[in-house]
């Protein structure tokens, strides 16, 4: 099985209250499609063509709760960025700079204000809040700016993902057995307890594939969702679908090859790999919109003129080193930040070093500012 899917056991994770959202939703009028021109290896995207060098930061860890694992997504708000590790079970807070401040990593336990599993996070700007939602036990934690605990209320339904926008809050919930699928959900920030309303669902997907990424992140204004196996973006704003991009692949996409009914994992595996089938972890600006698939294509869409391209290929001509996938990241205006691969940062300190130089005014900060016993280093890059 590729890297980029993961086994999800979808019996035990729902509720009643997500099961009865997820048969109540209407589908939007289907959009016009948009052409996916993909470019093979040969025809490289340059960074320098569509960004700049904002802010590179180095994330202390000067106490062991302060190392991550795994960064999912990156808040930013009020000089602080907040890192969600589900894999290290916690939110890490560091200020601007990237000292570390704070972590809930002495939160973890089975007592008055804890808990045993952090599932997903975002920032509510409009309040200056911090939700993080937990699936053990089932609650949605608020707390303030500078991570203190300001409120827990419990749920009754679990959500895979979750991120909030001006008064509401979305998550992705997986569909009740044996209906296989995916459903959006929303409801207002004040009751997360009650039964949230469905935007959207999609049936039409195998179980136990995902892709690595985000299927629901946040715009400018509002949220981004793609479920797994489909090709639409839907935008979201105040509980409602704004806009919609049906992204065509082609001959590189499901379209052109359906998925047969009650299609098994390893003959999705063997047959359908290679296409794409997910859209994960959207960034815009202003002007354009980005986005990986289960590949490690990075996609461009030019949100005016509706035309996008993809590419197989593309380098960092200004760190140089290689940058992979998209982290979701809230709280950046027309920015976007990919996972920066160690090794290829080692190779490039090495190489720089062993010519005595480096060759590019940016790469300056990096040797003083890379630990590699420490923390990711962050590249906040702005979309021209």
């Amino acid at each position: 099985m590729a890297r980029d899917t993961y086994i999800f056991f979808l019996s035990s994770l729902l509720f009643l209250g997500a099961a009865y959202a997820c048969n109540h939703s209407q589908q939007p009028e289907e959009a016009p499609p948009i052409p996916v021109e993909i470019y093979d290896f040969g025809t490289t995207l340059d960074f320098s063509s569509f960004l700049k060098v904002h802010k590179i930061i180095s994330l202390s860890a000067p106490k062991q709760e302060a190392f991550i694992k795994d960064i999912e997504r990156l808040l930013f708000a009020d000089n602080r960025i907040f890192v969600m590790d589900r894999s290290g079970n916690k939110v890490v807070m560091f200020d601007g700079e990237g000292s570390f401040l704070k972590s809930t990593a002495k939160m973890i336990g089975r007592g008055h204000n804890e808990y045993l599993r952090v599932i997903d996070a975002s920032i509510d700007e409009k309040n200056k809040k911090l939700y993080v939602h937990c699936d053990a036990p089932y609650q949605m934690m608020i707390f303030d700016l500078d991570l203190n605990l300001e409120k827990i209320i419990p749920m009754n339904y679990y959500m895979t993902e979750m991120t909030v926008d001006e008064e509401f809050i979305y998550g992705l919930c997986h569909q009740t057995p044996p209906v296989q699928g995916f459903c959006l959900v929303a409801f207002e920030k004040s009751h997360p307890d009650m039964v949230p309303d469905t935007l959207l669902s999609f049936h039409n997907v195998v179980p136990g594939r995902m892709t690595f990424g985000k299927s629901l992140t946040t715009a400018q204004k509002g949220a981004y969702v793609s479920f797994p196996f489909d090709t639409h973006i839907y935008k979201l704003r105040q509980g409602k679908i704004t806009e919609t991009y049906n992204m065509d692949f082609g001959e590189h996409g499901l379209i052109t090859h359906p998925l047969p009914e009650n299609i098994t994992p390893e003959l999705f595996d063997r047959y359908n790999n290679g296409l794409h089938w997910s859209i994960v972890s959207m960034s815009e600006s202003d002007s354009l919109l980005l986005f990986n698939t289960n590949s490690f294509e990075l996609f461009v869409t030019d949100k005016a003129t509706r035309q996008c391209k993809g590419y197989k290929e593309y380098y960092n001509d200004l760190l140089r080193f290689h940058c992979g996938r998209i982290i979701p990241t809230q709280g950046l205006q027309n920015g976007v930040v990919f996972h920066s691969q160690v090794h290829n940062i080692e190779e490039t300190l090495k190489i720089a070093k062993e010519k005595g130089n480096i060759p590019f005014p940016n790469m300056a900060e990096i040797p003083r500012k890379y630990n590699p016993d420490s923390n990711p280093l962050i590249v906040v890059w702005d979309i021209k």
